[in-house]
């Protein structure tokens, strides 16, 4: 059985957007690399950030967790965050624990980087 390769990294901005690409499962072993790239990019005051999701398999509470990390870190900074091309297993994941109601999704990158954050 193959194991995805799980990992982050920053991809192109999109516009006012810095983009997160994010791969495999989101978990406790990934979840420092997260916090890192979020932490520096807010240190380069990037903080509107969109979570390219679209080959994320897996996230569980720790991937939450590191999430809600980057909300509360851009929101202090007046920044959103914006999930892209989730996967069911991670919508239904937000939606169980009501982060859907704080977090934006989109079906792709371009649509979350279309608007300007409000």
């Amino acid at each position: 059985m193959l194991v995805p390769v799980s990992g982050v990294e920053r991809s192109s901005d999109a516009g006012v957007w810095a983009v997160l690409t994010l791969s495999g499962e989101i978990d406790l072993d990934v979840v420092p690399q997260v916090r890192e790239a979020v932490d520096e990019l807010v240190a380069e005051g990037r903080v509107n950030l969109v979570w390219d999701l679209a080959d994320v398999s897996f996230m569980d509470s720790a991937g939450l967790g590191v999430l809600v990390y980057t909300t509360r870190s851009v929101e202090a900074r007046q920044g959103r965050v914006r999930l892209a091309g989730a996967h069911v297993q991670v919508c239904r994941l937000l939606e169980l624990t009501g982060l859907d109601a704080v977090v934006e999704r989109y079906p792709d990158v371009a649509s979350a980087a279309e608007q300007a954050p409000a």
